[in-house]
């Protein structure tokens, strides 16, 4: 099936990227770069692409998405490659590549899955595609650390481009073109085709909000903050019997896993029922919850917590894409999906150092309660978004 081949592709993209996280902070010296220098390596893709995202979802609107796909892909792979050649500027260009290709890889990844998808299962389609995501990411943070502790930091990088030139070669034969012949105007966009353009702007804009609180919050603060979270709640020597950081691991480890059940699964969901707006309710309600046992729990209390949130981020993450493609009017779901990924961008950028500047004022249990005030704010504007859209 396309999404799967499109899902297998986007995961193995990810294994260079993901690996730099888990292994440039502690291999600094292979990298050839300062550790002052972490910092900006780590966050320079994530830069670019808040100035790519919005241009490139209205680009790939007018090209075959193979031609955006495949060239993407191959970026991906001289990005890799150059995080095997140590010194700063070879690291530099090739974070800046991989933003570059991140925003092909991931924008007409996800504009291909809405063109192939009908209404009656937009959101398993989705789902399934996020689910690759998370995929990516959880394998890439294995593997990657076992191939550099194995063969060695430049070699694991190179193991991780040689994937990725094959995934490129893989998409060039058997990816098919998706691209509708004639601009397409999905059911849910054909119903409100004569309301105000306001009818459709509120629910954009309402998921476009949920997608940056989601990313700023979920995956911006709690991942930042997770070690010490930890370390806080269960300390080292524990109870637990493991070392802090192979606990951290086991930790982020099991919300990946659990991000990627509920992905499909919420979407599944959406299509059975009908109502998107629901999930998204519930599942902001249940992130509340998550941030608030985080935040006053016992050591078990709070991972238990940190795992809620991992399902209420896959759910939102899943949501907010399908509802780009519920209200995407004559092909114009890759602009909306550019703005999703701006927003989400920015805040999953801002999550980490807004963390940091707020802890030493409101300690970790005041920046958990902070967060899930936030999301208790915005839940009855996006309840209100469900009840409109029900009627």
């Amino acid at each position: 099936m396309i999404v799967h081949l499109l899902g297998l592709g986007t995961a193995l993209s990810l294994l260079g990227d993901t690996t730099l996280y888990v292994a440039l902070p502690t291999h600094t010296a292979a990298a050839g770069v300062l550790l002052a220098d972490v910092g900006l390596m780590l966050s320079a893709n994530r830069a670019i692409r808040i100035f790519l995202n919005s241009p490139y979802g209205v680009w790939i609107e007018r090209l075959p998405r193979r031609r955006v796909l495949v060239p993407s892909q191959l970026l991906g792979c001289i990005a890799t490659l150059l995080y095997a050649i140590p010194g700063f500027w070879p690291l530099l260009i090739g974070r800046l590549l991989w933003g570059i290709a991140w925003a092909g890889i991931w924008l007409g990844g996800s504009t291909a899955v809405l063109d192939v998808a009908a209404d009656t299962h937009r959101g398993r389609y989705v789902g399934r595609y996020q689910m690759w995501g998370f995929i990516g990411l959880g394998l890439g943070a294995l593997l990657g650390g076992v191939l550099v502790d194995t063969l060695g930091y430049q070699a694991a990088f190179v193991v991780f481009a040689v994937v990725s030139g094959l995934t490129t070669v893989l998409w060039a034969l058997l990816l098919p073109e998706t691209r509708p012949a004639a601009p397409v105007v999905h059911q849910a966009a054909a119903t409100t085709a004569a309301a105000p353009a306001a009818s459709t702007r509120v629910p954009l804009v309402t998921a476009i909000i949920v997608m940056g609180l989601n990313w700023l919050i979920f995956l911006g603060m709690i991942g930042a903050l997770l070690p010490l979270l930890l370390q806080a709640r269960i300390g080292e020597p524990n109870a637990w019997g493991l070392p802090l950081a192979t606990l951290t691991g086991a930790v982020a480890a099991a919300s990946q896993l659990l991000s990627l059940l509920a992905a499909p699964a919420s979407g599944w969901l959406s299509d059975r029922s009908g109502s998107r707006w629901r999930l998204v309710v519930m599942a902001l309600a249940l992130g509340i919850a998550g941030l608030l046992l985080a935040a006053a729990g016992s050591a078990a209390v709070a991972v238990a917590g940190i795992l809620l949130a991992a399902i209420a981020t896959g759910v939102l993450q899943t949501q907010a894409i399908t509802l780009a493609g519920d209200y995407g009017r004559a092909n114009r779901s890759g602009r909306i999906l550019g703005v999703l990924n701006t927003v989400g961008d920015l805040g999953s950028a801002a999550g980490p150092v807004l963390g940091f500047a707020l802890l030493p004022a409101l300690g970790l249990s005041g920046i958990f309660g902070l967060s899930a005030l936030a999301l208790l704010v915005a839940l009855p504007g996006v309840a209100w978004v469900s009840w409109r859209e029900r009627r």
